[in-house]
């Protein structure tokens, strides 16, 4: 089968990382599989042919690529302007997205789509029946999925110069709350010479952030590098994740680097709390404070202990967040 899967997202949510993984399981199977997305969302780390189109490319366009593709179906992870392409081409169409999701700008025609798509996959965990006035009568809501990778390989990033590793993951902007992790670097690197800090991200903070390393003499034990990176094998080969994000929507790429045997470190918030148990699986500190952050950080940097033992506990969110079960749902819809 022909599939191509479409990325879409908004500001606080990005469908990148669920997206790429869908298509390389889909081409995994056999499945001819391509991507698309907008200008910029594209730039991703995946062996998937990937074609990106601009804001200005019509729906009419887009009907048009997918016809030329000869597209058997279009899996859409929170794109609506492909759906719409879609039904214009005739070409069936899934729809995942995160439950109670948010567009940037609100799509007047969304409930329509939806009333019109194959199957409308939720992602969420809400005992509360699903709202099928909202998604559609063909809805079915999904567990949130986790996608995990093995704790080590010896394909390390050639960034990781250090012994010990710590990683953060997240779009460059001041909601990221990668200024307070800095802050908190820039005390503790001094005392500890063999860590290193890995950022992976881009966006508008990024010259302030490296100015901020050079400033403070951190280029030795700090490194940003671009979000198209291959973020599984950063996780493979980090020992703790840094995640100082200041009240996300989702948290997804921590639930990943839980599922990847990963001790966190994060600041509160509902998302966080509903993944970490406090000093049990992570360290939850408060938002947007550096000293908490600071404190939280060294100890497991000290504490080999603690680390094993909380990654131990993190890892145990693969089995509650099955990408497997995900997929399944998915993969039905083909046949």
């Amino acid at each position: 089968m022909n599939i191509v899967v479409s990325l879409g997202g908004s500001k606080t949510v990005c469908a990148a990382r669920l997206g790429v993984k869908v298509a390389e399981f889909l081409q995994g199977q056999g499945h001819q599989v391509s991507l698309f997305a907008p200008k910029g969302k594209g730039d991703v780390f995946t062996s998937v042919a990937v074609k990106e189109y601009t804001n200005l490319t019509t729906t009419k366009k887009l009907a048009d690529m997918l016809a030329k593709s000869h597209t058997d179906m279009l899996v859409s992870v929170m794109n609506l302007r492909t759906c719409e392409a879609a039904m214009q081409a005739k070409v069936p169409f899934i729809y995942v997205e995160y439950e109670n999701f948010k567009e940037d700008k609100p799509v007047k025609t969304k409930k329509a789509l939806l009333q019109k798509a194959a199957r409308v996959l939720v992602l969420g965990s809400d005992d509360k029946p699903l709202a099928k006035a909202k998604y559609g009568a063909n809805a079915q809501r999904v567990t949130e999925p986790a996608v995990w990778v093995e704790h080590y390989n010896y394909d390390k990033p050639t960034c990781f110069k250090k012994e010990n590793n710590i990683l953060a993951v997240g779009p460059l902007t001041k909601e990221s709350g990668f200024d307070t992790l800095l802050q908190t670097w820039a005390r503790l690197a001094p005392a500890h010479k063999t860590w290193h800090l890995t950022i992976v991200g881009d966006g508008t903070q990024k010259s302030t952030l490296q100015k901020f390393i050079a400033k403070h003499n951190l280029q030795d034990s700090t490194e940003i590098v671009p979000a198209k990176s291959d973020i599984y094998s950063f996780l493979r080969n980090a020992d703790i994740f840094a995640y100082p994000a200041l009240n996300p929507a989702h948290a997804d790429i921590l639930l990943d680097a839980m599922a990847s045997k990963l001790p966190c470190v994060a600041c509160e918030s509902a998302a966080v709390t509903e993944l970490i148990t406090n000093g049990v699986n992570g360290v939850i500190v408060n938002a947007g404070e550096e000293e908490p952050f600071t404190i939280a950080l060294d100890d497991l940097m000290v504490n080999w202990g603690k680390r094993v033992g909380m990654a131990v506990e993190a890892s145990k969110h693969k089995d509650r967040y099955p990408f497997a079960a995900f997929m399944q749902a998915v993969c039905a819809l083909l046949k």
